[in-house]
């Protein structure tokens, strides 16, 4: 190899070294950049004449990832997305059910209480009063835990309906990022920023709803909701989502345009947030209301029933206690106390006969026996029994959902760590890359200054 060669080696080695400074750099300046996946520098040799090599060149960078953990980061996402939001919808039946003063469950023992005093003393104003008072309570604390849960589930929607219009403006920008990616690359343009922005949405997507990425050879991708619907296509086409509100229960229903036609989705989003929150509103909200309509409804029925057998102080039977509730849906909602007795003691019907007032406690002990008898769950329990099945029920739903996502999380956490170790920026890794980059660079300044002194030397031999 001439001296003009091994200049050409060194200069070379030049330039491929401090390409691979600049990837270095550019990784060390990203350390906390979210999302960011380091690059390594590409270099290889140069082949050359028979025996000899040109030295090196940088053939490029390359992201630093692994696919497979990249997937399985998708699913924690998911999976993490799914515990969070059902765990947050889920909340409120703590609150509604809570043990607190005044709740379903003080009120319907007070209204028990406030009966056994009627039933000692039938003709006592005082305790005619106390019983409308605490009636009234219950009637409220239904209505309470009524408009929780209905309020509840009305969020939820809420949020459906809002997280559908994010994960759409998330695809629109995947696409878009698509197409840029496509060109650049097929210009022969660097196009590994543009790939970790469109990673993070992807991420993002996974947040709310269950996805698949395949990737295409121009670059761009197909981004799949639960592995077959397209989110977005091939050739950068996005594929939106749409929330309709069901007529019949109000609810939120997910869509997307199939073969020209609106196809409900919502049971293929099994994880992500929105499937948490679907989970949610179907699953334990729903069960709580169906399970408080139907105690709601059974106990007005119950104590209707005593209440119509008795007479009030002026002699009438016949009257309700609780305005009947005519279905189950919404009972919780409507209880109130009946207009038969509202505002007039003397309409409670403590007596069984009417000729034997005001002395006759028969009517007061019918309905403190309402307690006690097997009135809910299908008339297999009392109606405490009913309260107390409703909220063991929730407790463990609220219980399962907390319990799913410390475990979601510990997994998502785990595997953020396994991906930060592969793809993330270790500063003590870059500096020590850095630190070889410059070896390499001050070798080939090395090389590049004994050629020129040689030819220097050469020179002054043919003077």
């Amino acid at each position: 190899m001439s001296l003009f060669g091994i200049l050409g080696v060194g200069a070379n080695g030049m330039t491929a070294q401090g390409y691979a400074s600049g990837v270095a750099s550019n990784n060390a300046s990203n350390v906390n950049t979210v999302g960011y996946s380091r690059r390594m520098a590409q270099l290889e040799p140069i082949e050359g004449p028979p025996g000899f090599g040109l030295g090196a060149r940088a053939n490029g960078q390359r992201r630093v990832i692994d696919q497979f953990l990249e997937r399985r980061v998708l699913g924690g996402s998911s999976s993490s997305g799914e515990a969070d939001a059902r765990a947050s919808a889920l909340s409120i039946l703590d609150a509604t059910f809570s043990d607190a003063a005044g709740n379903l469950g003080d009120a319907m023992d007070a209204l028990t209480t406030a009966l056994g005093d009627l039933s000692s003393y039938p003709a006592e104003p005082g305790a005619r009063v106390t019983v409308l008072a605490r009636a009234e309570q219950m009637a409220q604390a239904f209505n309470r835990a009524g408009d929780d849960l209905a309020t509840a589930r009305a969020d939820v929607n809420e949020r459906i309906a809002k997280q559908v219009g994010q994960v759409n403006s998330q695809i629109e920008q995947i696409a878009d990022l698509g197409r840029k990616i496509s060109k650049a690359e097929v210009s022969g343009q660097e196009a590994s920023d543009l790939r970790d922005k469109r990673d993070q949405l992807v991420r993002q997507v996974a947040n709310f709803v269950p996805v698949k990425v395949i990737p295409e050879e121009n670059g761009q991708i197909s981004l799949l909701l639960a592995g077959s619907l397209p989110l977005v296509s091939p050739d950068g086409t996005a594929h939106p989502l749409t929330t309709v509100t069901d007529a019949t229960s109000g609810d939120m229903l997910i869509q997307q345009v199939v073969a020209g036609a609106p196809r409900d989705i919502g049971s293929l989003i099994t994880s992500g947030s929105i499937g948490g929150l679907i989970a949610a509103r179907d699953g334990g909200l729903t069960t709580a209301r169906d399970s408080l309509d139907q105690l709601a409804f059974d106990t007005a029925a119950g104590y209707n029933t005593a209440h119509n057998a008795g007479f009030g102080l002026d002699g009438v039977g016949a009257r309700n206690l609780f305005t009947p509730v005519a279905t189950v849906p919404g009972a919780a909602q409507n209880f109130s106390l009946s207009v038969d007795v509202a505002g007039n003691a003397d309409a409670l019907a403590a007596a069984g006969d009417a000729a034997a007032m005001p002395g006759d406690n028969i009517g007061a002990l019918a309905l403190l026996a309402v307690a006690d008898q097997d009135l809910a769950l299908g008339g297999t329990a009392t109606l405490g029994e009913g309260f107390a099945a409703l909220l063991a029920t929730s407790g463990s739903d609220v219980q399962s959902a907390l319990v799913d996502q410390d475990q979601a999380e510990a997994v998502r956490a785990q595997l953020d760590s396994l991906r930060e170790s592969v793809s993330g920026v270790s500063t003590d890794e870059e500096m020590v890359s850095l630190m070889r980059f410059q070896r390499g660079y001050q070798a080939s300044l090395k090389v590049v200054q004994t050629a020129n002194e040689m030819l220097g030397e050469l020179m002054n031999l043919k003077r």
